[in-house]
């Protein structure tokens, strides 16, 4: 698998969907050995997800790379035992299961400490554990929308919830770096502890810069759909390319800094340079009272170009501009298959053959692991029963007949 910061870090992995298996990913990304643990036969609610039952979903397939698969029925007296066994031989356990699952399968912070004194148990749930929500369910759209994202998302009169999953994976990501953090704290103090990461609490965060214009104003930051926040500038919007398909835009946005180049830079770029003399277009906020005129002849030179094409254009002269890029356009372009980059990757699973997806989004000289696909439900079963807990093959011949594995 390669070497990286995290190896010889052993992780439990009892997470499932998508929070909670983006943050196992990352560490498995970073070189720690993650023991993906799903129920025998069902596998996690999220691997037979997908539009093809009989098959792995391409969700589960995306967000569990690099794990080592194993099953175990947590319900059982001998399952339960199977997993305490594994806690000791374990750095970290991490689960994002509904309020209260933990406690009730017996395996709750007070009682993996008894097992491992030094355990560091990673928790990721909807919303704080000891607030007034703790006991809510939550799924992203619940968290984005109670963090303060979709409040400033959308138009004016419009909320809109974004199309990524950002609470679920952001919060995963930030609990891989909390993890990575009270690793480095128990090399160098010996202790262990315990990591909630909530999803509200992580949207709160994420919407740091809001917070600007509400001391500014006193009021929440306003939806202004693709236009500036801070402040009505312009140009600082959306705009139609060709073909004209339902992605076929470009986003440009000019400085809202008083004596900024990148008016001038734009009007040259685009072969309109009278506007520089338009007294309308004489600063950022007279141009904004005026976008409609000058939205009209920027749609007229963006209709002329692709996406692509009007972005080089731009930002080739210094002005900030970025095309609207898909998921399609990100499959098909070599740059982020590069070697070195290696931001879309391709991996073989054995029902679905061939696939380009998501990697690691950090680049680090000193991190070597190699991208493996996603465990086949119990793949690792034997090497990690067997190996690791050192149980003989009758052992686990019986567990997997009573459907424990």
């Amino acid at each position: 698998m390669g070497k990286g910061p995290l190896s010889g870090i052993r992780v439990l992995d009892l997470t499932q969907f998508e929070s909670g298996t983006v943050c196992t990913e990352t560490l498995a990304w970073l070189g720690a050995e993650v023991l993906k643990v799903e129920r025998p036969v069902k596998g996690e609610l999220g691997r037979f997800a997908g539009y093809d039952p009989e098959h792995d979903s391409y969700g589960f397939i995306i967000m569990n790379m690099n794990k080592k698969g194993l099953t175990c029925n947590m319900k059982t007296p001998e399952g339960l035992e199977l997993m305490k066994k594994l806690l000791a031989k374990c750095d970290v356990i991490a689960e994002n299961m509904g309020p209260g699952a933990m406690d009730r399968l017996g395996l709750s912070y007070e009682e993996c400490k008894k097992v491992n004194p030094k355990i560091i148990y990673a928790s990721i749930k909807g919303f704080y554990s000891d607030g007034p929500y703790a006991d809510y369910p939550a799924f992203d759209p619940i968290a984005t929308h109670t963090g303060g994202f979709v409040a400033a998302t959308g138009l004016p009169d419009q909320p809109i919830k974004s199309g990524v999953s950002v609470a679920d994976s952001g919060t995963g990501i930030l609990c891989a770096l909390a993890i990575t953090g009270a690793v480095l704290q128990r090399e160098k103090e010996g202790v262990g502890q315990k990591i909630e990461c909530d999803m509200q609490d992580f949207m709160i965060g994420l919407g740091r810069s809001g917070w600007e214009p509400y001391y500014n104003t006193g009021k929440p930051p306003r939806r202004v759909g693709n236009g500036m926040p801070l402040e009505d500038v312009a140009p600082s919007d959306t705009y139609p390319c060709k073909p004209f398909g339902p992605n076929d835009y470009v986003h440009i946005y000019t400085s809202r800094r008083p004596g900024s180049p990148d008016w001038e830079r734009f009007c040259k770029a685009i072969g309109h340079e009278e506007l520089l003399e338009d007294p309308r277009m004489a600063t950022p906020a007279s141009r904004f009272e005026n976008k409609d005129a000058l939205n009209e002849v920027i749609s007229s030179w963006t209709g002329q170009h692709t996406k692509q094409e009007a972005m080089d254009i731009l930002a080739k002269a210094g002005v900030p501009a970025g095309a609207l890029l898909d998921i399609s356009d990100f499959a098909s372009d070599p740059q982020y298959m590069d070697p070195k980059r290696q931001m879309v990757v391709e991996v073989e699973h054995p029902d679905r053959g061939k696939l380009k997806v998501p990697g690691f989004a950090a680049h680090m000289s000193e991190n070597h692991v190699e991208y493996e696909c996603s465990p086949v439900l119990g793949g690792n079963n034997d090497e990690i029963y067997g190996g690791l807990l050192g149980l003989s093959e009758e052992e686990i011949a019986e567990l997997k007949e009573k459907k424990v594995i």
